[in-house]
């Protein structure tokens, strides 16, 4: 697969592609669960790809319904079936994407659940089914315990999307560069990559920021310190922190109490599902904030981001808690 990273999730579907093959059947079922942005619809598309199948993208919205699922299974790809279902001849299963699976209805979940492990739907009468070409699902989510647990036993195949580690990062920067046309070094390439969160769609983002600011100061090769300069201007600090980051770290610093999702999504501006899939995960990643029962709080290590990097009024700091205990309280 022509993708960078996650190299046991290519290797163990390589091999599952394969089997398939030879028994003329569809790959299994596949669950993509992990942060938003790293891979999970381009894997889809890559499986797709390399089956030579039909690639459907499908939302939860789209198929919520019995009769909107009975019509999309009618557009599976039945090529090299008899009328009867019997397979005549090479057989070449749809890949079928779901984004944000676990928002499925129960009713798409319960229907979609028979459909994946029988090949075959209810037809209306007792004890009577449509057979199905074979097609394999591949749910991408962010909370796959959502799902109900029939559901997601379906999926035979379950792989965890995290970020690309800052070599592989800084590699698909380069790709991109070159996708782009844009000449950069790899120092250049290493900066924004530092700054990327490990997360593709905010390395290309960023990448292209540096393109539309080389190109409209004419400038034609990029080094390291044009990128310097453009996260400057943004207000990106060279671990990746933002602006609003920066400010939820504020918030909580001043903040005698932990604070609930909802205000903080009041206080930063930003949707509350931004900040739990998008922007949250980071921090907790970097250790500078945690998640109570009461809502969020920052860690000494935040304090101390804050303290150092934050722009505070000095006369205004905390005092760092050392205990080891601070984060449980």
């Amino acid at each position: 697969m022509d993708l960078i990273g996650h190299e046991i999730t290519k290797t163990q579907i390589s091999i599952a592609l394969e089997s398939a093959r030879k028994r003329n059947v569809s790959l299994p079922h596949m669950l993509f669960s992990g942060a938003a942005g790293c891979g999970k619809t381009s894997m889809a598309r890559s499986v797709a790809s390399i089956c030579g199948s039909d690639f459907i993208a499908l939302f939860p919205d789209s198929i919520s319904e019995k009769s909107e699922i009975l019509d999309f299974l009618e557009t599976l790809n039945h090529e090299g079936y008899d009328r009867h279902g019997n397979r005549i001849s090479k057989i070449r299963p749809s890949v079928v994407f779901i984004d944000e699976i676990h928002r499925l209805s129960m009713t798409a979940q319960e229907l979609l659940g028979i459909a994946m492990e029988e090949f075959k739907v209810p037809s209306g009468t007792p004890n009577k089914f449509y057979w199905l070409p074979y097609f394999t699902i591949i749910g991408a989510t962010t909370d796959d315990g959502k799902l109900s647990k029939p559901f997601r036993d379906r999926m035979k195949m379950k792989f965890i999307f995290e970020p690309y580690s800052p070599e592989e990062a800084m590699e698909i920067v380069l790709l991109h560069a070159r996708r782009l046309k844009i000449e950069i070094t790899r120092a250049a390439a290493k900066a924004v990559a530092k700054r990327g969160r490990g997360v593709p769609r905010i390395l290309v983002r960023y990448l292209e920021r540096v393109r539309d600011y080389a190109l409209s100061t004419g400038i034609q090769f990029i080094r390291s310190s044009v990128v310097e300069k453009v996260f400057k201007d943004m207000g990106v600090d060279e671990t990746g922190l933002t602006p609003v980051d920066v400010k939820i770290l504020r918030t909580l610093y001043n903040a005698k109490e932990a604070i609930g999702l909802d205000n903080l999504s009041i206080i930063v501006n930003e949707a509350p599902k931004t900040l739990t899939q998008s922007i949250e995960p980071f921090l907790i990643q970097r250790g500078l904030i945690v998640r109570s029962g009461k809502g969020r709080k920052i860690t000494s290590e935040g304090m101390r981001y804050v303290e150092e990097f934050g722009s505070l009024d000095k006369s205004k700091l905390r005092k760092v808690e050392i205990d080891a205990n601070y984060e449980r309280r």
